[in-house]
């Protein structure tokens, strides 16, 4: 089973083709890297996958259900998808466990807790709450923005 399956996607701005019959499928289980140069429309794509943008014509499945065809356009807001751009946007004066929990509620105890199930499922280590924005990779920032 696929994962995600993207069919025949393409998107105009004006006069521009950002998408031109893009299909790409995922299988389950694996990864995949979208990879080409500045405009090549990378950005619009990830954005038509998370909701952000719609395709003029094409289809979007996730795990089975179909995001966005000719019938349906699933709002962002439900499909569960995280997005993280490229500039993660951390706070540099908070912690990593200050950024994660930022916007948790309830008590100290279960913040800790939320944050370090947050941390395993961003593949983090625990002692890594501690750490600070700067101290960490760009690829550790994404992750934490994620969490």
């Amino acid at each position: 089973m696929n994962a995600l399956e993207l069919n025949a996607l393409y998107k105009t701005f004006g006069n521009v083709a950002a998408l031109n019959d893009v299909s790409l499928c995922v299988p389950a289980g694996s990864r995949a890297a979208i990879v080409g140069p500045s405009g090549s429309g990378k950005t619009t794509l990830l954005r038509m996958i998370a909701g952000f943008e719609f395709p003029d014509s094409g289809s979007i499945r996730l795990n089975g259900q179909t995001l966005v065809d000719s019938a349906n356009q699933v709002p962002a807001h439900q499909r569960l998808i995280g997005y993280v751009p490229q500039d993660g946007a951390l706070f540099p004066h908070m912690t990593v466990a200050g950024n994660i929990g930022f916007g948790l509620s309830g008590t100290p105890a279960s913040k800790q807790q939320r944050v370090e199930e947050l941390l395993a499922m961003v593949a983090l280590e625990t002692r890594m709450s501690k750490s600070w924005p700067h101290e960490l990779s760009g690829g550790q920032q994404q992750r934490v923005a994620l969490a």
